[in-house]
């Protein structure tokens, strides 16, 4: 088990989770498709083999640790023998390809610790980490430990601040090297799984560098005078990764200096970088103030599914740290939205492998299916336009890394249901089903009755083997403003949370309605910005960052959206209306008039919901 000191708000709690909802559907659906694939994990393993990602190009790397760490969440919940034994399987498959120093990369030896080798290996540390907290074979687990003992010490001894070594933010060519910076996050857990000073060390040498070579990122969060498209190195899904392994220090060492930029950041990001639909950056990848941006047209792509996925974790992490409901409604909002809505449940093939690449690269390129797509556009547009993280492996399929992130959104999703405090339950999502845990020696139940987020109608009974001695705590959204509560314990709401007192029951019944008003939300008034919009890093000689200035256009105003509960509304042309087409439906005293409609439509499934609006 690894081990952090709890220096949390929310702690986490080991539970059993059974539920007949999206979660649920998201799980199922991903470990037959995708986790249980044999082949797929075999190609990412290959990669160990033949060492695909050479020179300044190639995350190849990636894909394997980023899948299993996802799988591993997902394994969690569903707790399905045929899943664990084919990630059992590929586990000792990269065992097999481990080298007695240490090197463990895609990229060959001559060419290691460039591009984004120490990245890939952060992700081989984390998967193998992951799968470690699943694992019940004690023998296995000798040896996944022995292994990442293995790999860090190798990197350690060529990364770092000595005579010889290569310095960390210098071991990239991309990003001012805080891609490689990431790796703080796995080297604070095998100190933590460990104990051995040597890599908190590390960890403290990676921190004291400040994540990225054209700025102190952390310091630049503590002191707060910054937003994080202001930094001058602007990747967000590498950006949040060094964060998170931030938090990670803290939790070991207690350093407040961490936890104040860590939690500083978390709030920056959410105040001026997400959408809409919960995700983050309107040029691309790249925090660019999305909250300010996101009806400004643009041609790249946008709202990465990696970032999406990413910002939920760090979610988990600042819910955790500071008890703060606003990261739960957040985590959810994107849920819902950027990442459900990226999820490719009919196979549908991106439109730029057929466009740039099939036919067009000198070699066959095989069809692949690969569960989620990368980019989500936030005005009319379409989705499927480019695969995220794109490489081809040397059987002629190909992958992607939002591909492979997916699995953890809906982990960590279901990861994050339940916490506790000294005194209370922490009930933070609501998925129909029923979910058991055991605290002070007691075991207790929570049955879920509910068809949310369709509607707003919440039934829940909490019953214990003994008398109950905590609270239950039930996620109240910001955005619910008429929320009723239906039960004869007494209540306060307050920070977020229905704190209900159950007074030594043994079953404890509640009925919350939530709100599920439709919302009208305007974009953000802005004049002009900087952003900076290109690839850096700490040698010139390959890249540099520029500072662009975008100007607010008055056309961009007249965009509205429409939020009821968590989701975010569409327009769609399968209605067999153009969703482009412009209509006039907010009134004078900014209401809009709808019906709720029979949510099935033109294709093979419902929706969830659907309005039909008068305009």
């Amino acid at each position: 088990m690894i081990r952090l000191i709890e220096r949390d708000y929310f702690k986490k709690c080991s539970k059993k989770q059974s539920y007949v909802g999206k979660a649920d559907e998201v799980s199922r659906f991903l470990a037959e498709y995708t986790l249980c694939d044999r082949e797929m994990w075999q190609r990412f393993t290959e990669q160990y083999r033949v060492h695909s990602d050479t020179q300044n190009d190639g995350w190849r790397g990636e894909y394997w640790g980023k899948m299993m760490r996802g799988a591993a969440w997902v394994y969690a919940y569903l707790r399905d023998p045929e899943l664990y034994a084919v990630l059992a399987e590929t586990v000792e498959q990269m065992l097999s390809l481990a080298s007695e120093d240490g090197y463990f990369s895609t990229f060959t030896r001559d060419s290691e610790f460039r591009a984004w080798d120490l990245w890939c290996r952060k992700y081989v540390v984390l998967g193998m980490q992951f799968f470690y907290e699943i694992c019940p074979d004690e023998g296995l687990k000798g040896r996944i430990l022995s292994f990442l003992e293995s790999v860090v010490s190798y990197v350690m001894e060529r990364i770092g601040d000595g005579e010889g070594q290569i310095p960390i933010l210098e071991a990239s060519c991309h990003w001012y090297g805080l891609n490689s910076a990431s790796i703080l996050e796995p080297v604070v857990r095998l100190y933590a799984m460990t104990e051995n000073e040597k890599y908190l060390d590390f960890a403290r040498y990676i921190a004291g560098t400040g994540g990225a070579a054209c700025a102190n990122v952390f310091e630049m969060a503590r002191e707060g005078e910054k937003y994080p498209y202001q930094y001058g190195v602007v990747k967000a899904y590498e950006m949040i990764s060094c964060f998170e392994g931030l938090i990670a220090l803290y939790r070991v060492t207690g350093v407040e200096s961490y936890r104040e930029s860590a939690v500083r950041f978390g709030y920056a990001v959410r105040d001026t970088e997400l959408s809409v639909i919960g995700s983050s950056g309107c040029t691309h990848e790249l925090f660019d103030h999305t909250l300010t941006r996101q009806t400004v047209p643009y041609d790249g792509p946008q709202q990465e599914t990696c970032v999406t996925v990413t910002w939920m974790k760090y979610c988990a992490e600042m819910l955790r740290l500071t008890g703060d409901a606003s990261f739960a409604d957040s985590m959810e909002q994107s849920f819902h939205n950027a990442y459900l809505g990226a999820l490719n449940v009919y196979n549908v093939e991106s439109t730029y492998i057929e466009a740039n690449v099939r036919g067009k690269m000198g070699r066959t390129v095989l069809p692949t299916f690969v569960p989620f797509d990368s980019y989500s556009p936030l005005i009319p547009g379409r989705r499927y336009t480019m695969t995220g993280g794109f490489q081809i492996l040397p059987d002629n399929t190909y992958y992607g890394c939002c591909a492979c992130i997916g699995a953890a959104g809906v982990g960590v999703y279901l990861d994050s249901t339940l916490f506790t405090t000294d005194s209370a339950l922490v009930l933070n999502f609501y998925e129909r089903g029923r979910l058991t845990t055991e605290l002070d020696g007691h075991a207790l139940t929570l049955s879920l009755d509910t068809e949310y987020p369709r509607d707003g109608r919440i039934a829940i009974t909490l019953t214990s083997d003994a008398p109950l001695t905590r609270n239950l705590m039930l996620r109240v959204p910001v955005w619910s403003k008429q929320t009723v509560l239906e039960t004869d314990a007494p209540y306060t709401i307050e920070g977020g949370y229905a704190v209900l007192r159950p007074e030594g029951r043994r079953e404890l019944c509640v009925v919350l309605t939530l709100d599920m008003s439709v919302r009208v939300v305007r974009p953000v008034p802005w004049e002009s910005d900087v952003v900076y919009t290109e690839d850096g890093c700490a040698d010139p000689r390959w890249y540099s960052t520029s500072a662009v200035t975008v100007t607010h256009r008055d056309e961009d105003d007249a965009y509205v959206c429409l939020m009821r509960g968590p989701l975010t509304l569409a327009a769609d042309s399968a209605t067999g209306r153009d969703a482009a087409s412009p209509v006039d439906i907010v009134d004078a005293d900014g209401r809009v008039s709808y019906t709720l409609a029979d949510p099935r439509i033109t294709r093979d499934e419902p929706c969830r919901i659907r309005l039909e609006v008068q305009d």
